[in-house]
């Protein structure tokens, strides 16, 4: 088995989900859990655009308290709660320091109000969660702060989604184990209409096979994030207007790693930026400015790298901030709600279902990633209503784990993410160990099982990281993994660390051309493909 493990056909279902990326994908897996039969389509592969190119945090969004979108951060700080339970191998407490100087735009009186009240919109609340550190007790946390005129510090918790590419896949297959079909490289071709111009699906087309088939439903869900408006406007939809979709562009530039704890800056010019420990990096981001260009060919410029490590520099006053130490970059764009009239970083990042065609043709704005699950919910229940069907939502209480168990408690994650009993069992290093929990959650011993089956399974794919050959063989036959790509950059963290993959992509290559029995034309396709995605990680420095 190789790829998908269904071919893309002429069939029916009740609801055709367009976009593949976080909110798409958990559209999925709700309607699927209450029964819906769907057929989730992306043109690409599952979390490769928006989703991928995040600043990889599961938070409530401090920064919308002061825009006083308190619904939007109650909303974010339940999810936060529901993600620990639901995903507890990708979700983990992660501390911020908020440094406050003598010149900030904030204050701390106002930092104090702000996380006070931030405590106190979070759910399950036992105890008082924040604190204003003294100078002395913020350098004591994170000596790398510049000392000078520091006032203080407020100190809070968020949480760090240490891979939000396998957040989701597994959705992607939950969504599939419970019936749905999900078509990755697959481009929808148009929407199909009745004589009378009413909606009845859409005709799609695979990218690897040239095959085209029609998924008729009696809704489509449009969660292609920055192409909403190009796909309403494909589809001949425009009862709101021509444009519903406001697109703001982000980079992040990724460093050697200069702090433990996490730090949320403002700038002069009253933005936020993060400076997030993840691996071995500090990841230094975002920028929000309004985009119109090419969303196909997506990269950071030298402006925007500058302007970040500029603002970091301040406050972390490190030799490594340079455009030197920057190991590589990524962009992304947001998919906003438009809102006339408003500065990027003030528009609204609350979801918006838009219905248009009768409740029909469903288009999806303003997407956090935090609120992936309450957005499918609430979609949910508008479908639910369509169909005339009954049907309770279950993707709060059912895993994303690895399995499609109950939510582990805090204890029973405790305890399957403890791998100090398997190291001596397997042979296998800790290392090698806590990247499979980390990745794969309660399902890590399939894989397990599998590299005891295939030739060489316990190998190393790579020199500089500790995944290793049955990784590689479970995202062909049990990942929907088709490309090069989609195994170095989103089915395990290869592409992503400092190496980037370039040590070890032609060697996967091959081993991977074995599994799917590519030509070798095939393989320098795949093999160019991938260099020319690192290459615009690098595209700043020109």
């Amino acid at each position: 088995m190789q790829g998908r493990p269904w071919p893309l056909e002429d069939a029916e279902y009740d609801v055709v989900v367009v976009g593949g990326g976080m909110a798409g994908a958990g559209v999925a897996r709700e309607l699927a859990l209450r029964g819906v039969s769907v057929a989730l389509v992306e043109k690409g592969d599952f979390a490769s655009a928006t989703t991928s190119q995040s600043s990889k945090l599961i938070h409530g969004g401090l920064r919308y308290l002061e825009l006083f979108d308190f619904g939007l951060v109650r909303e974010s700080l339940r999810e936060r709660e529901t993600l620990r339970r639901l995903a507890p191998h990708l979700v983990r407490p992660l501390p911020f320091l908020v440094p406050i100087y003598r010149d900030s735009s904030r204050g701390l009186i106002k930092v104090r109000i702000g996380l006070k009240l931030y405590d106190w919109l979070a759910p399950g609340r036992r105890r008082e969660r924040y604190r204003v550190l003294r100078p002395v007790d913020a350098l004591s946390l994170e000596p790398a702060l510049r000392a000078g005129d520091l006032r203080g510090a407020g100190y809070y918790f968020d949480d760090l989604l240490l891979y939000p590419e396998r957040l989701c896949l597994e959705n992607v297959l939950s969504a599939c184990r419970v019936g749905a079909r999900a078509f990755n490289y697959t481009r929808v071709a148009e929407i199909a209409r009745d004589k009378r111009g009413l909606i009845t699906g859409v005709r799609a087309r695979d990218l690897l096979t040239g095959r085209v088939a029609t998924l008729g439903a009696r809704v489509v869900v449009n969660a292609t994030g920055p192409w909403v408006d190009e796909l309403r406007a494909a589809a001949g939809v425009s009862e709101r207007g021509p444009q519903i979709l406001r697109r703001t562009k982000g980079i992040h530039c990724l460093v050697p790693r200069l702090t433990d704890r996490a730090i949320y800056h403002s700038t002069r010019d009253d933005r936020m930026i993060f400076v997030i420990p993840w691996r071995e990096f500090s990841l230094i981001g975002a920028t929000d400015t309004d985009f119109n260009g090419d969303l196909e060919h997506l990269h950071a410029t030298g402006d925007e790298v500058a302007y970040l490590l500029g603002e970091v520099r301040k406050v972390l006053p490190d030799p490594r901030v340079a455009l030197d130490h920057v190991v590589y970059t990524y962009a992304g764009v947001r998919p906003l709600s438009f809102e006339k009239g408003k500065r990027e970083s003030d528009v609204s990042r609350a979801h918006k279902v838009v219905a248009e065609e009768r409740g029909r043709f469903l288009s999806i704005t303003g997407t956090k990633l935090t609120c992936f699950r309450s957005l499918a919910e609430t979609l949910g229940d508008q479908v639910m209503t369509s169909l005339g069907r009954r049907g309770e939502s279950r993707s709060e209480r059912i895993g994303l784990d690895g399995t499609d168990d109950e939510a582990s408690s805090r204890a029973e994650a405790r305890a399957w993410l403890d791998v100090s009993g398997e190291v001596a069992a397997t042979g296998l290093g800790r290392d090698t160990l806590e990247t499979l929990v980390s990745a794969y959650g309660r399902g890590w011993t399939r894989v397990l099982a599998l590299a005891g089956k295939v030739a060489g399974g316990t190998e190393r794919l790579c020199p500089s990281n500790p995944d290793i050959v049955a990784q590689l063989h479970h995202a062909v036959q049990d990942e929907l993994a088709v490309s090069l790509q989609d195994v170095l950059l989103r089915r395990t963290g290869i592409g992503t660390s400092r190496c980037q993959g370039q040590d070890c992509a032609e060697s996967i290559g091959r081993r991977m051309a074995q599994l799917c029995g590519w030509t070798p034309r095939r393989l320098d396709a795949e093999l160019e493909a991938y260099h020319a995605h690192v290459a615009r990680s690098h595209k700043f420095r020109t």
